[in-house]
């Protein structure tokens, strides 16, 4: 039952995907292929950071009713499961606002990065920017 609507979810997303290239190829060639590929790729960024707060919001909800359901019925719902959905929930709505600083922290403040437009592709090693 799971797969077949993985699979027409994934089949949706691959013709999409197909009429998008389809459509850049006929107005601009390869660089306009490859103009709309990185356009899709800024979405699917967003698209992520937006999925970490829905899901972040939803968790969190979701683990104030399972407190509810502990409080009615302690011996059906043990006491980690709405502790550890608190948790996940709290860490995806915090999530895009952590990166940016781990990574400064990691790499330091000078470091540059690719991104989601791949406009920092010059900067990185073994390009022919360097």
């Amino acid at each position: 039952m799971l797969s077949k609507k993985v699979m027409k979810i994934a089949t949706a997303a691959l013709s999409g995907f197909a009429c998008t290239v389809i459509n850049a190829a006929e107005s601009a060639g390869i660089a306009g292929i490859a103009n709309n590929i990185t356009g899709t790729f800024k979405s699917i960024g967003q698209l992520m950071i937006g999925g970490s707060y829905v899901g972040g919001i939803a968790l969190t909800i979701a683990a104030i009713f399972k407190f509810k359901q502990h409080k009615d019925n302690p011996q059906q719902v043990q006491m980690g499961v709405p502790i550890t959905m608190l948790l996940v929930g709290v860490a995806l709505i915090f999530l895009p606002s952590l990166i940016q600083p781990a990574g400064q922290s990691i790499f330091g403040s000078n470091a540059t990065v690719g991104g989601v437009t791949g406009s920092g592709f010059s900067d990185m090693m073994g390009s022919s920017g360097n």
